[in-house]
């Protein structure tokens, strides 16, 4: 048993963060139905395109079946307005004036479902003067000022290597669908108007960098690989690579010393405190490397395990997903593909013990299932199917 199994849901979204959203709601057993235009959804164009099929798309598409549809028509709006009527939930990342303009703003989709669930995802919000603005992950990574606070400290402005903002907001959209599913099934509300925004997300992950500033007035500085208000907390070059090593209180300061050798900068009063060692930071910094340049990256890392010493080797991706850790979490699945291959995609990552998540198949190819559909949910026949297609409509 699936936690959505009998939901039915519309993906009119397109790019990362809705398509991720949706692609969680098939994990967890709900039938959803990709909506993409006859153009097909941008992110099926977006390098590394592989075997003629985008990794950005694979990432966030399976399990769905796929349809298009071009809403830019009458007949186009009618016929979703038919799949909208069947559905539970609705999710769409369109700006507000083009959302009106085809017909899947929120009072056009109450008015024909009033118990469905509909979440819109934005880049900024649905008030506010940027509300009619698009908004990418790089973008919000600017505005919210995480590219300011990332870099090495005598540089400029670093994006982050995975688009985190997009992703989190998809999964939000997933918490806010789950949450008025329950509060439907319980009686509680009827339909409701799920909104999230890449900035609204954004802000929130800031986390305690925002108190940092608005109680101390504490601009967040680049300070490359570590943090400013623990030292040290960041990688250190060794032998052959990288470690990431540090220490988040006076205890595991000294337990760190004694691991690496420092027997000095153990017994330094001037580095005895968190206080201190943010005063000395450079002092700190530089005898650490020099220490950690002597040896393998594994020997460190062994070392300060052993002391219990938060640490981690600097790996790249092809040494992450080859770990055993990774593996035993399931976070690679194999997916079959139609030519009885198989896609390695991202796992899942929330386990319900009881009704946990069956990843469906591949994602679908550009219109896969737009006959079945038109079909099996609004019984057209293969006549009214084929007028469709030749006026452009699908």
């Amino acid at each position: 048993m699936t936690a959505f199994s009998g939901i039915r849901v519309l993906d009119l979204s397109r790019v990362l963060a809705g398509p991720f959203c949706g692609q969680m709601l098939a994990d967890f057993g709900a039938e959803v139905i990709k909506v993409e235009d006859v153009g097909g959804d941008e992110n099926r164009k977006w390098a590394p395109v592989i075997d003629g099929q985008s990794a950005n798309f694979l990432s966030v598409n399976r399990g769905k079946r796929g349809m298009t549809l071009n809403l830019k028509s009458g007949t186009g709006q009618e016929i979703l307005a038919g799949l909208v009527r069947k559905a539970d939930v609705v999710i769409d990342s369109f700006l507000p004036a083009v959302a009106k303009r085809l017909g899947v703003d929120d009072d056009r989709l109450r008015a024909l479902q009033p118990n469905l669930v509909h979440a819109t995802v934005s880049g900024y919000g649905h008030e506010g003067p940027l509300a009619g603005k698009p908004g990418y992950d790089l973008m919000l990574q600017a505005f919210s000022g995480m590219m300011a606070m990332t870099g090495e400290r005598d540089g400029g402005p670093v994006r982050a290597g995975a688009s985190f903002i997009d992703m989190a907001t998809g999964l939000l959209a997933f918490s806010g669908i789950a949450s008025a599913l329950y509060a439907r099934q319980a009686g509680k509300a009827g339909g409701q108007h799920i909104r999230v925004s890449l900035m609204e997300t954004a802000i929130a992950l800031l986390g305690y960098h925002v108190p940092a500033y608005t109680l101390g007035g504490k601009v967040p500085p680049r300070d490359g690989s570590g943090v400013w208000h623990i030292v040290p907390y960041q990688a250190f070059t060794t032998e052959d690579g990288h470690v990431l090593a540090g220490a988040t209180n006076d205890a595991a300061w000294q337990r760190l010393c004694a691991a690496i050798g420092a027997t000095e900068l153990a017994a330094d009063p001037a580095l005895a405190t968190t206080v201190l060692r943010i005063e000395n930071r450079d002092k700190v910094i530089s005898a650490l490397s020099a220490i950690f340049a002597t040896r393998p990256t594994a020997v460190w890392v062994e070392a300060l395990e052993t002391a219990n010493v938060p640490c981690a080797p600097v790996n790249d991706l092809a040494q992450t997903l080859a770990h055993p850790q990774v593996a035993a979490m399931k976070m690679v699945l194999e997916v079959a593909t139609r030519g009885g291959d198989s896609l390695s995609l991202v796992g899942v990552p929330l386990n319900l013990s009881t009704t946990p998540a069956v990843p469906g198949g591949a994602p679908p190819l550009l219109g896969e299932h737009t006959d079945a559909i038109l079909k099996d949910d609004l019984d057209l026949d293969a006549s009214q199917i084929a007028a469709l297609r030749k006026e452009g409509v699908i």
